[in-house]
Order: structure tokens, then C-alpha cells, then sequence
């Protein structure tokens, strides 16, 4: 059922938004969203950068993939230091079928923010190698596999985060 958008604040407007984005109904999130946005333009008010890289996800998914992406990539020229904005980068780009443009993001916003959930998850998703112990070996060596999986045991057991590729 499509929400009333304009019997809502602009708090219940930006709360509806998110959450219809995190559960994936991204009509929802678009109209909540749009309207906070009209809302503040209106009065000539900024929108703050996250929620322009919301914003710019939810027209990704609902409207248009392009348009989605221009709005992502003026927040992130807004805020260089906000993961989310990554996160919803990145996802557009995963939508777009460009897988190595959302590695590269994700790369982007683990240097960031190292233990941002999000963007680990969406990089364990699009199973993301990491580089090999030594490189002039082959990924299939012995040598290379046994080091791997010796260096991931110890990362899991310090708690590191894992080596970006």
C-alpha cells in the first residue's frame, strides 16, 4: 500500500524512506524520498549528502540506473567520508552489471571505514578475491594456497579486516 506522502513530516518522511530502501521496496523509498527532497529544495534547504545517496539508490532502483548513479556520485563529490554513500554506489553499480566498478568502490569505502557491515557484506557477496601471498607464483600453487589459508586463520583469530584486493 503507497504511503501518503503528504501527510508526513519530514522526519517520518526521511525515516519511511530509509527503511523501505533497507527492506528493498524501492518505490516506497522513492516517493518518501523524493518528496523530503522537494521539500527541502523548496525552502532552500541542502540535502544533506546521505540522503542524497539514498535518494540516488532508490531512483537507481525504481526509476533509472544512470540517473541513480549521477545522483550517488554528487554526494559522494559532496562527502568523500561517508560509507553509506559508498554502499549505495556501489550497490547501483552491482544493478548496472558492472561488477569492477563496484569492487572498486567497495575498495574505496573499506579505506574509510574499515568495519562498515555493509560494505563488507555486498563484498563477500560479489566474492571478491584476495591477492595471493606471493605473486609470482601461480593462485593455484601449494605454496600460495597453504600460506592463504594459513594468513585467513590468523586474520579471523586477531579480528584484522581482510587485505582489500
Amino acid at each position: 500500500m503507497p504511503i501518503d506522502v503528504w501527510d508526513l513530516s519530514e522526519e517520518q518522511l526521511l525515516r519511511n524512506g530509509r527503511d523501505a530502501l533497507w527492506l528493498e521496496k524501492y518505490e516506497d523509498a522513492y516517493e518518501a524520498l523524493s518528496e523530503y527532497c522537494s521539500r527541502l529544495n523548496r525552502y532552500e534547504r541542502p540535502i544533506p549528502p546521505t540522503i542524497l545517496g539514498f535518494y540516488g539508490l532508490a531512483v537507481g532502483h525504481s526509476r533509472n540506473v544512470r540517473e541513480g548513479l549521477k545522483i550517488c556520485l554528487e554526494a559522494l563529490s559532496q562527502d568523500r567520508r561517508n560509507p553509506n554513500i559508498y554502499l549505495c554506489l556501489a550497490r547501483l553499480y552491482v544493478l548496472a552489471n558492472s561488477k569492477k566498478k563496484a569492487i572498486d568502490v567497495l575498495t574505496q569505502g573499506l579505506r574509510v571505514s574499515r568495519k562498515h557491515r555493509g560494505l563488507h557484506a555486498l563484498r563477500e557477496g560479489l566474492g571478491v578475491r584476495q591477492k595471493v601471498p606471493i605473486p609470482f607464483l601461480s593462485r593455484e600453487n601449494a605454496v600460495n594456497v597453504r600460506l592463504g589459508r594459513a594468513v585467513h586463520k590468523l586474520r579471523r583469530k586477531s579480528g584484522a579486516s581482510p587485505a582489500i584486493a
